[in-house]
């Protein structure tokens, strides 16, 4: 057992941190001597350490408080095990960085050329950034190898063709719509050519892999328990789903 003072020089964090822990739920000491005292354990260390990889990685406190206590499974874990999904999690936030960073030296070239990028383009920066502070909540939707596949496309995805992605799907939404304002029947020839066109441009995500589109089908069902600070993958109007469901049926 370690008295806070111990414990902090041990993990190399300060009491007033241990303190705010202990306010906050995430990290109860083990014990308390008969005078009140605080009193640590090596198992408190190992929570410090979850709670230490989880703020690098960017969550914040509210959520990582969510994290541990929902996660029943953590407490059972082996070291190798702890080691090895939190390897995982790191490799995923370096891989959304390494993105961000392509994204920023593509602007950096075009700069250079004379050729300034357009809005859009910075918006797809701004969208990584995003996404990658709001830690990728949509891999649960997903099995494991789906994300193998998911994270392999991520890792050739390029700033050229997320602007050319974003500008697609524009044009599909705009489409659809048009096509609801205009009183198309979605089970018209023109309604299942516009679905048609959508699955396709779905399709360029999934690579035409049935895991992948099963998750991205769990995610979106799942809509109303998205977390609050979710950035919508694209601006589902009920219209336009109730629309695309009706000419895909």
């Amino acid at each position: 057992m370690y008295r806070i003072q111990q414990f902090a020089q041990l993990a190399g964090v300060t009491v007033r941190t241990l303190h705010h822990y202990d306010r906050l739920g995430l990290l109860k000491p083990s014990h308390r001597t008969d005078g009140g005292y605080r009193l640590y354990a090596m198992k408190d260390l190992a929570q410090l350490q979850r709670i230490q990889v989880l703020r690098y990685i960017g969550l914040p406190l509210r959520e990582i408080g969510e994290v541990l206590h929902h996660a029943d499974a953590i407490a059972t874990e082996t070291l190798p095990e702890m080691l090895s999904r939190q390897a995982s999690v790191l490799r995923e936030r370096r891989d959304g960085l390494d993105r961000v960073l392509r994204a920023v030296e593509y602007a950096e070239r075009k700069l250079q050329s004379g050729t300034s990028p357009d809005l859009s383009f910075y918006t797809t920066i701004l969208k990584e950034i995003e996404m990658q502070e709001t830690q990728n909540w949509t891999r649960k939707y997903y099995s494991d190898s789906a994300k193998e596949i998911i994270d392999e496309r991520a890792r050739n995805w390029t700033p050229e063709a997320q602007v050319k992605a974003s500008d697609d799907w524009g044009k599909m939404f705009a489409r659809v719509e048009t096509a609801i304002a205009n009183s198309v029947a979605p089970e018209s020839p023109e309604g299942r050519a516009i679905a048609d066109a959508w699955m396709e441009l779905v399709g360029q995500f999934t690579g035409g892999n049935p895991e992948v589109l099963e998750g991205l089908r769990k995610l979106y069902n799942d809509r109303e328990n998205w977390p609050e600070t979710a950035q919508p993958i694209a601006p589902m109007n009920p219209a336009v789903t109730e629309f695309i469901m009706r000419a895909k049926a």
